[in-house]
């Protein structure tokens, strides 16, 4: 049984400033908490309905109440309240994804899973990227987000700073499958609508491009960003 004052607070959740005010996340979906209940993450409350199947403490709830706190068009029988932890700190000497402005959550999510896929387990946003804790980003991360670093900083700062060498991801450079990636290192992208801003062009060490053979105008960021995870992952591994 969940009552309004608890809906009312879980709704609330879906927007950044709320999360912030309130210090909590929602996270839903079987395989998300499945991977936050294997995770130091601190948990409120789960609510979910009988045919979850798992035996954590939860509060139970119909598929209807569920439909009232879910963010998804076909509620996924579970949903946790998670308190947001304290920031941890950069860690400068080890292989990091950069981002340079994703704004789309669905990308954001997608290259925090696909980069601890590949086991690069520390991914840098800019300031005005989107929040990683927005339901969408959670659920498209399918629980990478609890196995990885995710941090926002000033790219300027952090990059003028870098002693790694970078590996810039743009239209015009050498093919990534040409390129002799170094470990660690750091992977910078741009978003899809603008790139990686010209302010940080002078820290980039390797100008490379993804080469290609068609006339599309530019790839997805999530999918730019497996192909540069896998062509380096084959590299350090070999």
């Amino acid at each position: 049984m969940i009552n309004n004052r608890e809906i009312k607070l879980i709704n609330s959740l879906k927007r950044k400033k709320n999360r912030i005010e309130e210090g909590l996340f929602v996270v839903e979906g079987e395989k998300n908490v499945e991977e936050l209940l294997h995770s130091d993450f601190q948990i409120r409350d789960i609510y979910a309905t009988d045919d979850w199947g798992n035996e954590a403490n939860h509060i139970k709830v119909s598929s209807k109440e569920l439909d009232r706190i879910s963010s998804l068009s076909t509620p996924n029988k579970v949903v946790a309240i998670v308190e947001i932890p304290k920031p941890e700190t950069i860690t400068i000497n080890t292989t990091s994804i950069v981002i340079d402005g994703v704004n789309d959550p669905g990308n954001l999510g997608t290259i925090i899973r696909t980069a601890n896929w590949f086991g690069i387990n520390q991914v840098i946003c800019s300031t005005n990227s989107v929040d990683k804790f927005n339901p969408k980003v959670i659920m498209a991360s399918m629980g990478s987000i609890f196995k990885s670093n995710v941090f926002y900083t000033d790219l300027n700062e952090f990059l003028s700073e870098s002693k790694l060498p970078i590996y810039g991801a743009l239209l015009e450079g050498e093919s990534i499958y040409n390129v002799e990636f170094k470990n660690p290192s750091i992977i910078l992208l741009g978003s899809e609508s603008h790139g990686i801003s010209k302010e940080l062009f002078p820290y980039i060490t390797n100008k490379t491009t993804i080469p290609g053979s068609g006339d599309a105008e530019s790839l997805n960021l999530g999918v730019s960003t497996a192909i540069y995870c896998s062509e380096y992952f084959k590299q350090i591994k070999n």
